[in-house]
């Protein structure tokens, strides 16, 4: 679940450090307050320990680009919210946490650390927190297994979605292709280049006269769809380089593009067929489009709780 997996990293990132729970009025000047939700306050240096996480967690390089910085600390920040109000829920609710599942984790987690020479004198300290940790997430992971289950939605549902959203079951434009590859290595000269491209012309101009296009794959092409013809099968748009699919836009079925570069040589292609988009039959796709509106009633019941929890909340956050 794709909601659940954005709270759980955020509740791992909030118990990695000392977060406590104060009363609205007991604020201090000298620390800068980052949020209140209800009775617990962070700090803003607590939040920066959680956005810093959140950052190497999602950017590979642990930067997060300028154009992105402001609308993914939001998302940071909602998250946090979201995580305690429900985990404050799940309290309420008297919900406990799975005692087998949080011995394992915890099992687990003493064995990837058993190598480590000062394991035993650090497990103490961190065990406790890494049980608090799995504590708070088996909760999370309850609340929310909870609001998403949903009863499967009726047929009558899933025929309507099918034709409100037809786009979700329409194939795409499709082209029929063939090529013939003359492959030039990456470390070749300019000079094998126009050598190759002459060759490829050539034959280009013979299928122009009337030569075979599948012949001439037959006996030159360094494709593996050779064997075939050069026939490519039917290609959809983003499985060509670009070039390559602005060329054979151009062409009508049964022309043959002139020669182009590509990444391994010099290539001709030839449009065989164009597959149009076409709406596939409900009963083909029936069950995807039973999957999809499920899924997409449970996000919708998902955001209209943590909605609800937040409209009822105490929820200050310092801008």
């Amino acid at each position: 679940m794709k909601k659940l997996v954005t709270v759980l990293g955020l509740s791992a990132m909030l118990l990695a450090f000392n977060v406590v729970a104060v009363s609205q009025d007991s604020k201090s000047d000298a620390v800068p307050v980052f949020a209140r939700i209800n009775d617990l306050t962070i700090s803003q240096s607590e939040f920066e320990v959680i956005f810093q996480a959140a950052v190497r967690q999602k950017y590979y390089h642990g930067k997060v680009p300028a154009s992105e910085l402001k609308e993914f600390r939001k998302k940071v920040t909602d998250d946090i919210v979201t995580q305690v109000l429900v985990h404050d829920q799940a309290l309420e609710l008297g919900l406990q946490p799975d005692r087998k599942k949080i011995d394992e984790g915890i099992d687990a987690f003493n064995l990837r650390n058993a190598a480590n020479p000062d394991w035993e004198q650090r497990r103490d300290k961190i065990v406790p927190r890494m049980i608090e940790k799995l504590e708070r997430q088996d909760l999370l992971e309850q609340m929310e297994a909870r609001i998403r289950d949903l009863p499967a939605p009726a047929p009558a549902e899933v025929r309507r979605y099918y034709h409100e959203q037809p786009e979700k079951f329409t194939e795409p434009e499709r082209l029929r292709v063939s090529g013939i590859l003359l492959q030039v290595a990456p470390a070749a000269g300019e000079k094998i280049w126009i050598e190759t491209e002459q060759q490829a012309d050539g034959y280009y101009q013979r299928i122009l006269a009337g030569e075979d296009f599948a012949e001439l794959a037959k006996q030159y092409s360094h494709h593996p769809s050779a064997v075939n013809g050069g026939d490519l099968g039917y290609l959809h748009q983003g499985m060509l380089d670009d070039k390559v699919q602005q060329q054979l836009e151009t062409l009508s079925p049964g022309q043959t593009g002139e020669p182009l570069r590509v990444l391994e040589g010099i290539a001709l292609f030839r449009l065989e067929n164009i597959q149009p988009t076409q709406l596939r039959p409900f009963e083909e796709v029936k069950e995807r489009a039973a999957e999809l509106l499920y899924r997409e009633m449970q996000d919708h019941a998902w955001q209209a709780y943590v909605n609800t929890l937040r409209s009822s909340a105490n929820v200050y956050v310092n801008q």
